[in-house]
């Protein structure tokens, strides 16, 4: 089948490329003959032209020369050093546009090519001092051989002859005796750009290790908004607490300057981090929540209030004032419904509800031994204590709603027991149930409470208190506080905030950690 039109027109097409590329071929090999041949042809064309002019031949120039007498052959040797001259000019032009094209190259790093703005003519190191060497050989050494054809003294002869040996001699002696220093030179450029390119790997490590911070700050940003949310979360919720709740029950200047400010910030700046994950604007909110997290802190109502009630409980413990509160108001976060029930009446010192009293875990012996702490009935009962079934009978009234009344009924027509009348037996009763109840809820505090109270204060107090110094430290939190109103109310503010600290999950402990220096 015969061939395609389209496969006729590529065959041709590929065969007209194939030519053209063998005559380029061909071009570029003849191009240096036929340089040559049009440079004797050009001169050729000159010494014929002049010939045409009737201008005298080479022959009758040569000839003028040699004539004698002739002084023509000085003049002629003068002019073949100037075109000797000339043609070293054209080579070093050469050698140097030569070199210009090297550095034009794209190749040549920025390094090599400050390297060459040093050497002259931008040509290697020795080149002009070798041509400048050879310029004198060419030209010197025929003087002195032809010096007497020449007619040259002995004196010019003299002078020429220093010249060459001179420049020889330098040149060749310096090229022998400069090892050392080519070494030295080269170990100098070696270490150049040694230091040249540890300046680079150290460019380079440092770009690598800040593109790493930054990857590890992008891993972790989504870390470091959550943290800081849990945090303003926990420190709006107590302010807030403090500020709403018991703000205007405190005595004036309880609550810092500007806490109310604060406050108000860092709900801001909560607001603004919600929704918040990656990128520059998330970057550009945590920054703004970490600040006004950290004027939370230093405004923070908590501080104030437990500096004050740390003058209430006793500095005699390796705990300190603070350490004292803080031991006491992380028991009652950590204590169970019922505990906490006991803690909290014990240590304001409350009225004490019937409930709060376990007859099953109260036996008559207990509240025999706990009446001696209570002076007004262990005077009113000294008759009745040896009596069988008194204690349990006692006990039984008391966990009674109207367990004054029953007393009053039972001995009160007896004036000798109780002088003071109605008033007197009530106060007896809230003195035995204070005693009851201290006995009761002393066993409520154990060392392993204790120790989970205070793990976030835990590096700061060193040894933790004993279970008896924990006891000691709430009966004094109950009895304390009537000559320091304002430390009394300080610290029954603390012990109503751990109960809203407790129905939201927040350890005041911690808190208290963050906020105190």
């Amino acid at each position: 089948m015969p061939p395609s039109t389209a496969a006729t027109r590529a065959e041709i097409t590929a065969s007209a490329t194939d030519r053209r590329r063998i005559m380029l071929e061909l071009l570029h090999i003849m191009r240096l003959p036929l340089r040559i041949l049009l440079t004797g042809a050009a001169v050729v064309g000159v010494l014929g032209g002049a010939v045409a002019l009737g201008l005298p031949g080479p022959e009758a120039l040569f000839a003028a020369f040699a004539a004698p007498g002739a002084t023509g052959l000085p003049a002629l040797i003068g002019m073949m050093i100037f075109l000797i001259g000339i043609g070293f000019a054209a080579f070093l032009w050469w050698l140097a546009a030569r070199s210009f094209a090297l550095v034009a190259n794209p190749a040549i790093g920025p390094e090599r090519l400050a390297g060459l703005r040093d050497l002259p003519l931008a040509l290697p190191e020795g080149t002009v001092r070798a041509l400048l060497a050879l310029i004198v050989g060419v030209i010197g050494l025929p003087l002195l051989l032809f010096s007497k054809t020449l007619g040259l003294t002995d004196a010019i002869a003299g002078y020429v002859n220093g010249i060459v040996t001179g420049v020889f001699g330098f040149y060749f002696g310096t090229r022998s005796t400069g090892a050392d220093a080519q070494i030295a030179r080269r170990a100098t450029e070696q270490l150049a750009e040694r230091e040249r390119a540890t300046g680079a790997l150290a460019a380079e490590a440092e770009a690598l290790r800040q593109r790493a911070e930054a990857a590890a700050r992008d891993a972790a940003l989504p870390g470091r908004i959550e943290a800081t949310k849990g945090s303003l979360a926990r420190h709006i919720e107590v302010a807030g607490l403090v500020l709403d709740e018991f703000g205007p029950l405190l005595p004036k200047g309880m609550v810092p300057e500007g806490a109310a400010q604060a406050l108000a910030k860092a709900r801001d700046a909560a607001a603004a981090l919600q929704g918040q994950a990656s990128g520059p604007g998330a970057e550009g909110a945590l920054k703004t929540a970490t600040d006004a997290l950290a004027g939370l802190i230093g405004a923070q109502p908590l501080a104030p209030l437990l500096r004050a009630s740390a003058s209430l409980l006793p500095a005699g413990t390796a705990l300190g004032p603070i350490g004292a509160v803080a031991t006491v108001i992380g028991l009652g976060w950590h204590f169970g419904a019922a505990e906490y029930q006991r803690w909290r009446a014990r240590v304001l010192s409350a009225p004490f509800a019937p409930q709060l009293f376990d007859v099953g875990l109260i036996t008559p012996s207990s509240a025999e031994l706990r009446m001696e702490a209570s002076p007004i009935f262990a005077r009113a009962f000294k008759d009745e204590k040896t009596r069988p079934g008194f204690f349990a009978d006692l006990l039984g009234k008391i966990s009674q709603d109207d367990a004054g009344a029953r007393l009053w009924a039972e001995y009160g027509a007896d004036a000798a027991r109780f002088p003071g009348g109605q008033a007197e037996l009530k106060a007896g009763l809230q003195e035995f149930r204070a005693a009851l109840l201290a006995d009761l809820s002393a066993r409520d505090a154990t060392p392993e409470k204790i120790t989970a109270a205070l793990v976030p204060l835990a590096p700061s107090l060193g040894a933790l208190p004993s279970v008896d110094q924990v006891n000691r430290l709430m009966d004094a939190a109950g009895k304390a506080g009537q000559d320091q109103p304002e430390a009394r109310a300080a610290f029954e503010a603390l012990v109503m905030l751990t109960g809203h600290l407790r129905d939201r999950k927040l350890d005041p402990i911690r808190l208290m950690a963050e906020v105190m220096p």
